[in-house]
């Protein structure tokens, strides 16, 4: 008989759905898929529990058949996956209105997921913290400051949201040591990499200054990505040149924003273009302040790659 994975950070919160008649298996599966992807493959259940294909085919009929999974191929690729939406699952584990996997996904994003997925289950033994409540608590626990986490605001500048650690990747953290994911599905571009380092930049000073170590793991789907990224990485951990100190017309700008900000008007970040085009001229400026004249120290203290193979474009079967 299989045993269920032992992943310390799901620990109880399988609960509610062995209450709904799961075996211990199978709700702890379902658990770490709803909280970190909300999709999975076939061999991605068979290869990480160490079973028969048929016993991961057996799972899939039985979750479709009580509505609570579907099945579909990603377009563009050879992989079949399924995608866990039913609302029960996530509304029993209490996560319905802050984890979004439920809903259909973008064919990207699903490979992403995917990715994500396949990380945290090979390293079952890391402190994550699969929800945003759950990155945030952690950080400000530890007396870091809400600025310092990765933030977007949504709906404008009368009705907006502001949602923390946005790009929605998987992060373990402890005091001493945090490993922040990122996950690649191939779409040939640096953009998202870098809107990542850029949201992440102030958070991962701020822990380095405290004496927790950052890791950076990156998941790809290809050897040649997983190379590629070793390089980036690498480069990663080489003090900067230092950084040129603000003007005077960069330091009223800095000054500008940040009163705009205090004040807690909606137009008041206006003149820049609203409250993401402020932050982007705004994040910059502070590093320039704090770190002017002098070099600039490592992004992170270590790094590490994983290729997922069972993800990988030439699998043939999801």
């Amino acid at each position: 008989m299989r045993q269920p994975l032992q992943i310390p950070h799901l620990a109880g919160r399988e609960k509610p759905l062995r209450e709904l008649g799961l075996s211990p298996t199978d709700a702890t599966w379902l658990t770490l898929v709803c909280y970190h992807s909300g999709v999975f493959t076939r061999r991605q259940y068979a290869e990480i529990h160490q079973c028969h294909r048929m016993a991961a085919h057996r799972l899939v009929r039985r979750l479709i058949a009580a509505g609570v999974a579907r099945e579909r191929l990603i377009p563009g690729t050879s992989l079949k996956v399924t995608h866990v939406h039913g609302r029960i699952l996530y509304r029993a584990l209490g996560i319905e209105k802050c984890v979004r996997h439920h809903r259909v996904a973008r064919p990207f994003v699903v490979l992403r997921r995917l990715l994500c997925l396949d990380h945290v289950a090979e390293h079952p033994s890391l402190p994550w913290l699969p929800t945003e409540l759950d990155k945030a608590s952690h950080f400000l626990r530890r007396g870091l400051f809400v600025d310092d986490l990765p933030q977007r605001t949504y709906g404008g500048a009368l009705n907006n949201t502001r949602s923390y650690f946005h790009h929605q990747l998987p992060i373990a953290a402890g005091d001493d040591a945090a490993t922040f994911v990122y996950a690649d599905p191939g779409r040939d571009t640096d953009t998202e990499l870098r809107s990542w380092v850029d949201s992440h930049r102030r958070l991962w000073i701020r822990l380095r200054d405290a004496g927790t170590r950052v890791h950076v793991a990156v998941v790809t789907r290809t050897l040649k990505a997983w190379s590629d990224y070793r390089r980036t990485l690498d480069r990663w951990l080489s003090p900067r040149a230092p950084l040129a100190p603000l003007t005077p017309d960069d330091a009223d700008t800095l000054a500008a924003i940040e009163r705009a900000l205090r004040s807690g008007q909606p137009d008041a970040l206006a003149p820049w273009g609203g409250f993401q085009a402020a932050r982007r001229i705004l994040l910059p400026l502070r590093q320039r302040a704090e770190q002017a004249g002098a070099a600039a120290p490592r992004l992170i203290d270590s790094f590490s790659t994983h290729h997922a193979h069972r993800l990988s474009p030439d699998s043939l079967t999801g």
